[in-house]
This record gives C-alpha cells, sequence and structure tokens, in this order.
C-alpha cells in the first residue's frame, strides 16, 4: 500500500429521494453542499439503489454483491427482528466487506452508525478498528414505564411509541448532532490513511428536524404531522389527509436541508485531510406515490430506488447518465486506495437490479424502460415518457417484459447457486472432508 492511499470518508443517507436534489433537477436549493461536490466530481444521475429499505439495500452495498431472498424461516433466532439481524450478518460473514477489504490494504478504519439494522448486531462491525454504535445510546425505559402508568394510555399504539422513542432518544431518533462530538473524537485517533463510514438518519421518519434547520415547518407542526402520520408511514394505515401530507413533506424538506448542513461541516473539518468523499442514499422514500408511505411497503418505484451518488475528489468531474447500482460501491472505493483515481464508467451497466428482502418485489432499470415484478404484477414503464410510472405498457411490449423477465430469473438463479454452492463449501469444512 502506497503511503499516497488517499483518505476515504463515506456518507450512507437514509431515506433520501433523488428527486429532493439540486444535482439530480429539483429547484429549491435543499442540497447546496451536496450540489457542489457532485458539480467538482463524478454525479451519477441514475444510481440505483439494491433495495427499497436499509436491510435489502445496505448489506449489498457493503459487499458489492446481492443478498439471497430470503423468508428469515431459515434462521431459528426467536424474534422476527433477531431473524432478520440474524440474516444479515450472514451475508456480510459470506462476503468480504467494504471496510474488511481496505483494512486489508493498511487503512485505519472507522464506523459511525446509529442505525439498528447496520450495527455490530448485524455484522457491520467487521473490518472497523473503532465501530460507534448510536442506535443502543440512551435507550432507557423510564418514559415506557411512565406512560404505562397513565390511566387510558395504550402503549401498545404506534402513536403513543412514537412519543416514547421520541423521549428515550431511540428507534431512529438520532440527528447528526449526536454524531458530530464522537467523529471529531474518532478523527483524532485514525492515522492516514484512513477510511471513515458514518450513516446519518435525520431523513428517517420521523422527521425532527432542529430548530436551526427549520425553514417551512415550525415546531408545532414537526410534532403535529409526526404524530398524525405514524401509522401510515410505518405501513400500518391506509392514507393521511392532505393537509397531514404536505406538512409532513415540509419537515421531511427541513431534514434535507439539516443533512446537507452535517456534509457542509463534515467537509470543512476534514478539508486539511483532502479525503475522496463518496456520498449515497440507502433508498428513497414515499409520500402517497403509488398510493404507498414511507418505505415498509417494499415497492420499487422509483420513488424507493433512485437515489443519489456522487463521488468527490477522486480525479474525475463528470456526469454519468447511465443506470448504476449502488452494489459498484466497494468496488470504486477500492479502486480509489489502490490508484488514486477511477473510471467513473466501469460501474455502470445497460441495466441495473433491484430487490426487496425477499424478493416479492423487483425491478430491472434500464435507459429508458423499466420492468417492475411485485406479487405476481408484471409492469413496464417508459421512463422518458412517463417518468412518474403511471402508465403500464407491458402488454404493448411483450418481447421486452419478457426479456427483462428472464434478466431477473438469471439473477434468482445465480444468487440460489452462489448460495447452495457456499453452504455445500461450509458443511463439508464443518464435517472435516475439505
Amino acid at each position: 500500500m502506497s503511503t499516497d492511499s488517499p483518505n476515504i470518508v463515506m456518507v450512507s443517507i437514509d431515506s433520501l429521494r433523488g428527486d429532493h436534489c439540486g444535482f439530480l433537477g429539483d429547484d429549491r436549493g435543499l442540497t447546496p453542499t451536496m450540489d457542489d461536490l457532485a458539480a467538482e466530481g463524478v454525479a451519477y444521475e441514475t444510481a440505483v439503489a439494491p433495495g427499497p429499505q436499509t436491510f435489502s439495500s445496505m448489506p449489498p452495498i457493503f459487499t458489492g454483491q446481492p443478498r439471497p431472498q430470503t423468508t428469515l424461516e431459515d434462521y431459528p433466532q426467536e424474534s422476527h427482528w433477531e431473524r432478520r439481524l440474524a440474516s444479515i450478518d450472514s451475508h456480510l460473514r459470506r462476503n468480504e466487506t467494504l471496510p474488511e477489504r481496505l483494512q486489508a490494504r493498511g487503512y485505519d478504519t472507522a464506523g459511525v452508525t446509529p442505525n439498528p439494522w447496520t450495527t455490530a448486531a448485524s455484522g457491520f462491525d467487521r473490518g472497523f478498528d473503532h465501530f460507534e454504535d448510536f442506535s443502543t445510546c440512551n435507550k432507557t425505559n423510564w418514559p415506557a414505564a411512565v406512560a404505562e402508568r397513565l390511566p387510558g394510555v395504550d402503549t401498545d399504539s404506534r402513536a403513543v411509541q412514537l412519543v416514547i422513542n421520541m423521549a428515550a432518544g431511540s428507534e431512529f431518533f438520532a440527528p447528526w448532532e449526536r454524531l458530530h462530538t464522537e467523529i471529531k473524537r474518532l478523527r483524532r485517533q485514525l492515522s492516514e490513511p484512513y477510511f471513515l463510514w458514518v450513516f446519518v438518519l435525520d431523513t428517517h421518519f420521523p422527521f425532527i428536524p432542529k430548530r436551526r434547520h427549520r425553514e417551512e415547518q415550525s415546531l408545532f407542526g414537526t410534532y403535529y404531522s409526526a404524530y398524525r402520520s405514524s401509522e401510515p408511514m410505518r405501513g400500518n394505515g391506509e392514507g393521511m389527509s392532505e393537509r397531514v401530507r404536505q406538512s409532513l413533506q415540509r419537515s421531511y424538506r427541513d431534514t434535507v436541508r439539516a443533512t446537507d448542513t452535517f456534509l457542509r461541516e463534515l467537509r470543512l473539518e476534514l478539508a486539511a485531510d483532502d479525503p475522496v468523499m463518496l456520498v449515497h442514499s440507502d433508498h428513497g422514500e414515499s409520500f402517497g406515490d403509488h398510493g404507498n408511505y414511507g418505505h415498509h411497503h417494499r415497492q420499487v418505484y422509483e420513488e424507493n430506488i433512485h437515489v443519489p451518488y456522487l463521488v468527490h475528489n477522486a480525479g474525475s468531474s463528470e456526469t454519468v447518465s447511465a443506470p448504476t447500482s449502488l452494489m459498484t460501491i466497494p468496488e470504486t472505493a477500492v479502486t480509489i486506495a489502490e490508484e488514486g483515481s477511477f473510471d467513473p464508467a466501469a460501474g455502470t451497466d445497460r441495466q441495473a437490479l433491484a430487490a426487496s428482502e425477499c424478493g416479492t418485489h423487483r425491478a430491472v432499470r434500464r435507459d429508458r424502460y423499466k420492468y417492475v415484478a411485485s406479487d405476481g404484477d408484471r409492469e413496464l414503464f417508459d421512463l422518458q415518457t412517463d417518468p412518474g410510472e403511471a402508465d403500464n405498457i407491458a402488454p404493448s411490449f411483450p418481447e421486452l417484459s419478457r426479456r427483462l423477465d428472464r434478466q431477473l430469473q438469471r439473477r434468482d438463479h445465480h444468487i440460489a447457486e452462489s448460495t447452495n454452492i457456499h453452504r455445500t463449501v461450509n458443511r463439508l469444512v464443518a464435517n472435516r472432508t475439505l
């Protein structure tokens, strides 16, 4: 490893839609820092998340390999939550992760995450010399204990749980300001070259921007919309009023502004280190698009899988329009570590694929066309004339639909074959026959 290897900083942003970023066409001025980074570096116009939720997207982003489809029934843990963590851990054990690859190349590695799906419990600490898990911070039970003693309060209600979690500082309540001090402390411990990964949660529901970031939303509106939208945004309600939806979107836009402020401050603090920066979102968010809210629905329409992705200070400045899967991030980062630069087009493809955890919702994204297979339904969209994916043209283009469906089937076959080979090797090793 050359001593000239660049420092690398990777920022993962939860639930940030691509259409809320200026460099991807938004004109509301929500992301000035991100736009500057994109203008100076490589901006990917058609970046595709591997999945519509963190647990279906971040494991492939860290490994560069798709996750096997799973119903979680293969895991013996008692709770659904524990089985999901175990399945993520299994994928990360089976495939070398980005921090492991950089660590093997002489990098000092550090990770900071408040997301419960990307913690040591799911194996995301592999390859990190320093790993800070904020998802377990401040998880005291005193708010729940108080609520249980109040007459007429249903602590099983999602809305009441929302208030309890807000008071306890748990379950996705971790604004970037909570991470900031720890990031600065870790930087003082890191030797160069270093790899620093930070997962930012501000744009994940509930959207609770701090006062200094609230430009559109009031304090009352922040909590009103979070409370009234809790059930549909968590996948337990059919919809919300137009008033609540608009209020919720104001809060969301303010959290986008907050996240961009984090990028600005991080960039300033690390300027002397001259790092390469990779910035991306893990998936998007629905606000009534296609009748969906949040991302618990697992659909793979553009609002949930078209995401921002840029690479700054890696020797190139250009815009890439071809579909690019976020699964290319590990190879891009390793190439930059070894060579100091990379070919922006190397990770592009004629098509990028996305799939939900259980494989019930899958998509093939091409330059113009997108094919979606969801629970037995087959849809084809011409994104050039129909960017909102409103008109299913599959009946008019049966051959193209069949061709793209075969692409999904080949993907499934490849993943299943790789999984079976891995299991067979593990059994042979366990039986000492290999």
